[in-house]
């Protein structure tokens, strides 16, 4: 076992890609395995549809180093070669791709997921609360108005109570 810090990472992280490229490995197998069973019994829908999931696999294996590029390109025409041996014109026309999974959001983790929905919780809340406050300075305004209008009304008619006292005064 080393001593050193560094070294010690350097172990681990190196178990980690193991494990990691071990199940890459068994994966490309499995689904290589899948093309020549469908050959095998002359399914041809079922090989191209295998044929063309374990070229993907081995495209990303290729891209993430765990297998190298020629390698890859070897055995994607190997399985195709042999694919094709039972595949017709008919099934390749026939042949839909399978569909792709929703996207998730940026991050691709549930907690990137909860971020987005906090946030657009939080933008929503404000569109509501904008909306309120509007409507509260709006009814604000009018009771602003409606004040002024019965300070008017009343000024009016101290004036005119005003107005009459003072010529009842002057009538007596």
């Amino acid at each position: 076992m080393a001593n050193i810090k560094s070294q010690k990472k350097r172990i681990r992280t190196n178990e980690k890609a193991r494990l990691r490229n071990r199940a890459v490995k068994s994966e490309l197998k499995t689904a290589i395995r899948v093309v020549k069973d469908a050959v095998a019994a002359g399914n041809g829908a079922a090989a191209l549809a295998g044929a063309h999931h374990a070229c993907k696999l081995l495209d990303r294996a290729a891209s993430k180093g765990v297998i190298h590029k020629n390698q890859a390109a070897n055995r994607k025409s190997g399985i195709m070669k042999l694919a094709n041996t039972v595949v017709t014109d008919e099934i390749r026309a026939a042949y839909k791709a399978p569909e792709k999974r929703a996207t998730e959001p940026k991050g691709g983790t549930k907690k990137a997921a909860r971020r987005a929905e906090r946030q657009k919780a939080y933008e929503e809340a404000a569109k509501v609360k904008e909306k309120n406050r509007k409507a509260t300075k709006k009814a604000q305004a009018a009771a602003e108005a409606r004040k002024a209008a019965e300070a008017a009304e009343a000024e009016k008619a101290s004036e005119a109570e005003e107005a009459e006292e003072s010529t009842e005064e002057a009538a007596e």
